[in-house]
């Protein structure tokens, strides 16, 4: 029988859903008597709200510098040695000056009497005791125009308005005199003056002049307008005692911030009354994060590592951001060591000082431990909406391990039947972002992606004045399902024979591509790297009919991965269903195919001149070749001959078994082309990059 090659015809450029069936139907072995009990009390008596409630509600706002932060950590501590467990402080860093909050109540005195909705910034000023004025309107608008990471000319704008913005503050003094000032702008939650005192904030530099004069003429504070849901409330920055802030800055609600303007400029008497308790602890304030460990029995120097973070925005209390994390955290090594649990490798887990500004204690914690990146097998991260863990996506050389240690789950809620995917391996982060697991990546410490499902919208919650308990209770079932699928999880990876193997997990510096191919919702996913380096001319069409001929738009049309959002927060939903790209056909020999994407259409080329790769020949499956602008093909078998009048590009490097499951017919669903390291990245495929590649080779 002949050898076959596989040719896929490509559409439109969409990023890659990661799914495949990993598992065989196998006898069903007996579940460990530990994961039994783990998961006997995890049905029966689960805790995960307690924490949530205790971390929420007894403390408060648990920002970073607070002294709701620092009480915390400290009940945190205790309740892990209650326990039994380990558990200490791990330094993680400290803020110039403290902040603390009380409570805030604002209301409309004229025309009419009114509950005002409105919250402020942290490390913003409080009233002075109950302050009432009359209301005045500062035209000037330096507030719309970007502060954070503006531009060179968006910089000189803002300077030119901030400017403006003075002169009419002074030019009428005594109107500013005891009143309050609706400033323009919409609120993004961060303080009128600037956040952190960092580089990428123009409003740091800028916008404090202005409240100086406001300040000098006697306002009270400033007022700005906010949308009511979400409700952004975020954070300002106090660099040192002496220099405290002095003028409030209210967020207002949308509705009734148009009103009180509305009636303002008609002439009539507004008159508003406030009493804001913001204060201040001199500093510095250090901060930790909380870290509890149940010591391994055989190889108590490996470790399985649980987080979530601590901290959250003072203007709530955490209870979702990141209450639906750390809880479930604590509630997982609780349940193990109830369970009399005694897993051969160590399972730690961290509340984390600091993610809200900049990811600071998981990286200080890697910091406090040299070298201990080496020794951590698997991290979970978990920091987003309240939902339930309904699977995992784990990189095939995990596979056989997982489908050991989630075997009790697939069955445990039927609602959520635990559903384990194959993925394949990804670009580990290179800098701090997005969440705490990032850190880990930077180090190449392997961490799991769970898949999960929740109706609730994150959004609502993220940073905003909404971030509260109560919006958890509704998700009181999926928080304890997932609390549980972590404990089992955790536990089997901890006690396995081998560490989970690192291979497979992260890509290597290179250029590759991410097809996903069959059912929209379970595609198998076969990896190539790309030879940019030894046939750099198909290789950059080959990009460019995946990206456009612009070139390098990171991932795509399509959107993220599956269980990834396509921007936004995390959790922030499901990104919407992305028509297929085209069809596979398969027979013997070579096969061509129909060019149909607007895409391709739109870089297509007459003709590319035959060059063979040197280096990489069609000698074995999986191989990704071209023979023209638009016909591309993967082998299932040894074809050397195909090296005379096509090229190869690259080579299978993740679901090479997956091939034999691919059908005539199976719709294309995405493609994805993922560029690691500096040399990939600056491998330009632009029209005017191309254009040269194609004149050298002719």
């Amino acid at each position: 029988m002949k050898k076959r090659a596989l040719l896929v015809v490509l559409g439109a450029a969409v990023l890659l859903s990661v799914a495949a069936s990993p598992q065989k139907t196998l006898a069903r072995p007996a579940v460990d008597p530990v994961v039994q009990k783990i998961i006997e009390l995890g049905t029966a008596d689960n805790r995960v709200m307690v924490w949530n409630d205790y971390a929420s509600n007894r403390f408060g706002g648990r920002e970073s510098g607070t002294n709701a932060y620092i009480d915390a950590t400290e009940w945190a501590v205790w309740q892990f040695r209650q326990w039994g467990l380990e558990a200490e402080l791990d330094p993680a860093g400290e803020v110039p000056v403290g902040f603390n909050r009380g409570p805030w109540f604002g209301k409309m005195i004229k025309p009419v009497e009114k509950s005002l909705f409105f919250g402020t910034p942290s490390f913003t000023a409080g009233t002075k005791g109950v302050e009432r004025g009359r209301v005045v309107i500062l035209k000037a608008d330096p507030f719309s125009i970007p502060g954070r990471n503006a531009t060179p000319e968006q910089v000189e704008k803002k300077r030119a308005a901030v400017e403006a913005a003075i002169a009419e503050v002074r030019a009428n003094a005594a109107a500013y005199k005891g009143a309050w000032v609706l400033i323009p702008g919409q609120s993004t939650g961060f303080a009128r003056d600037g956040r952190r005192g960092t580089p990428e904030y123009a409003d740091a530099k800028l916008i404090p002049p202005l409240t100086a004069a406001l300040v000098e003429a006697g306002a009270r504070g400033t007022i700005q307008m906010s949308t009511v849901d979400p409700f952004p409330m975020l954070d300002g920055y106090v660099e040192s005692w002496d220099k405290l802030p002095i003028l409030p800055d209210i967020k207002l609600a949308e509705p009734q911030y148009k009103e009180i303007k509305a009636l303002a400029e008609k002439g009539e008497t507004v008159e508003l009354e406030f009493d804001i308790r913001n204060w201040f602890k001199m500093g510095p304030v250090k901060y930790h994060s909380v870290v509890a460990t149940l010591r391994g029995t055989e190889l108590p120097d490996e470790y399985v590592v649980l987080g979530g973070h601590y901290d959250c925005f003072s203007a709530a209390t955490g209870g979702v951001d990141d209450g639906s994390g750390f809880a479930p955290a604590m509630e997982a090594i609780r349940l193990i060591q109830a369970a009399g649990g005694r897993p051969k490798r160590s399972v730690v887990v961290i509340l984390f000082a600091a993610e809200e500004i900049g990811l600071v204690g998981s990286q200080a914690w890697l910091k406090n431990h040299p070298g201990i990146e080496a020794k951590i097998s698997m991290m979970i991260n978990r920091d987003g909406s309240p939902s339930a863990i309904t699977g995992a996506v784990v990189p095939e050389t995990w596979l056989a391990d997982f489908a050991k240690i989630t075997a009790p789950l697939a069955e445990l809620n039927p609602k959520w039947p635990f559903k384990l995917e194959r993925g394949v391996p990804r670009a580990h982060a290179t800098s701090p972002g997005g969440t705490d697991s990032s850190s880990f990546e930077m180090l190449s410490v392997p961490t799991l992606r769970f898949t999960t499902q929740s109706d609730y919208n994150y959004r609502h919650a993220w940073h905003t004045l909404y971030d509260l308990y109560s919006e958890l209770v509704p998700y009181t079932e999926h928080q304890r399902h997932s609390a549980l699928v972590t404990a089992v999880v955790a536990y089997g990876a901890a006690n396995l024979p081998k560490p989970l193997p690192a291979e497979g997990v992260y890509l290597a510096d290179g250029l590759y591509a991410d097809i996903a191919i069959g059912a929209a919702d379970a595609p198998v996913h076969i990896m190539t790297n790309l030879d940019f380096v030894n046939a750099p001319l198909q290789t950059a069409n080959f990009v460019r009919i995946v990206e456009g001929k612009g070139g390098q738009r990171g991932p795509g049309a399509g959107g993220p991965p599956a269980g990834m959002r396509p921007g936004g927060p995390p959790g922030a939903g499901p990104r919407p269903e992305i028509p297929p790209i085209g069809k596979v056909a398969l027979r013997d020999g070579l096969i061509a195919g129909l060019v149909v994407s607007d895409v391709q259409k739109s870089v297509a080329v007459p003709s590319l001149p035959l060059s063979p790769n040197a280096v990489l020949k069609h000698d074995g499956a999986g191989v990704l070749g071209v023979s023209s602008p638009n016909a591309f093909h993967l082998t299932l078998g040894k074809r050397a001959g195909l090296d005379k009048t096509a090229t190869a590009i690259g080579r299978t490097i993740a679901g090479l078994d997956l091939l034999k499951t691919v059908k005539k017919g199976d719709a294309i669903r995405s493609i994805r082309i993922v560029r690691v390291g500096p040399a990939a990245r600056d491998f330009r495929t632009d029209d005017e990059a191309f254009q040269k590649l194609l004149e050298s080779k002719r």
